[in-house]
């Protein structure tokens, strides 16, 4: 497709605040939050299954012919009542070729998972509902999808959360927006006659279109180079304000909106027509 969307960038720092569960835009250090140590620190009481059926039943698994043994995916949950109300679902991986880096995998998908519980405001107890959905994973690669509500003591209403984590199973390591899409051309996108926004209606797309005129493709190029985990360290570890993956072709991945359309709305681009 023709891509005569493309303006000249300027780089400036996007961020939004959503109402009543702000998210943290000053440096914090989360450098070690991918350790093992990391995890060790949680009381072993706070990580429960969901329910019998996650923990026999894998979220998805692969089937290719000739393998030892099918990598499979279940969901389980971390809870912390330490500062109110946490309860974040979050996949662990089994039957992987390595053991060490099975283990790598499942401390960095935990730690991904949970890194929203110190990213929101601490101002008081928070309440934090995170569920998540494992998308697709085979021996290469597992990509989840995570959704819920934040809403703070006192806040004026629960602020919508989207955010996703597609890792890299033989290098244990996360993957994002810029190892499969290109920043600026997809800012491009989004400013575009050809922006499809993921099940919205005709109501909602016009209103996210009116939104997104207050916007630039210079901002948007530069939320989309941010995205995604990992975070960064010092001055770079914000929580990312945009995410995304892809899935059977089509790339999607979340921008911020107002409260009033829902906090964030989900682009798609179809990667086989580009």
């Amino acid at each position: 497709m023709k891509h005569s969307y493309l303006l000249p960038i300027l780089f400036l720092t996007a961020s939004v605040a959503a109402g009543g569960c702000t998210r943290k835009h000053e440096a914090m250090d989360l450098s070690g939050i991918h350790t093992s140590a990391a995890r060790e620190t949680m009381a072993s009481s706070t990580v429960a299954a969901t329910s019998a059926a996650q923990e026999t039943s894998p979220a998805s698994q692969d089937t290719a012919p000739g393998s030892p043994a099918n990598v499979s995916a279940v969901i389980e949950t971390y809870k912390d009542d330490s500062k109110g109300s946490v309860s974040i679902q979050y996949p662990v991986v089994a039957n992987l070729s390595d053991s060490q880096t099975e283990e790598k995998v499942n401390e960095l998908l935990l730690a991904n998972a949970t890194a929203v519980a110190d990213a929101v405001s601490d101002d008081g107890p928070v309440t934090l509902d995170i569920t998540c959905d494992v998308v697709s994973v085979d021996r290469n690669r597992l990509t989840a999808v995570y959704k819920g509500t934040c809403q703070t003591d006192g806040g004026a209403y629960p602020v919508n959360l989207f955010y996703t984590n597609t890792v890299d199973l033989k290098q244990a390591k996360s993957l994002g927006f810029n190892d499969y899409s290109d920043a600026y051309t997809m800012a491009g996108y989004v400013m575009s006659d050809d922006v499809r926004f993921f099940q919205a209606g005709s109501d909602l797309t016009k209103a996210l279109l009116a939104h997104r005129a207050s916007m630039s493709v210079e901002e948007y190029t530069a939320l989309f180079e941010s995205a995604d985990f990992p975070l960064g360290t010092g001055g770079d570890a914000a929580f990312p304000e945009s995410f995304s993956y892809t899935h059977e072709g089509v790339l999607y991945f979340s921008i911020p909106v107002p409260h009033a359309l829902g906090d964030y709305a989900i682009v798609t681009f179809n990667m086989d027509g580009k």
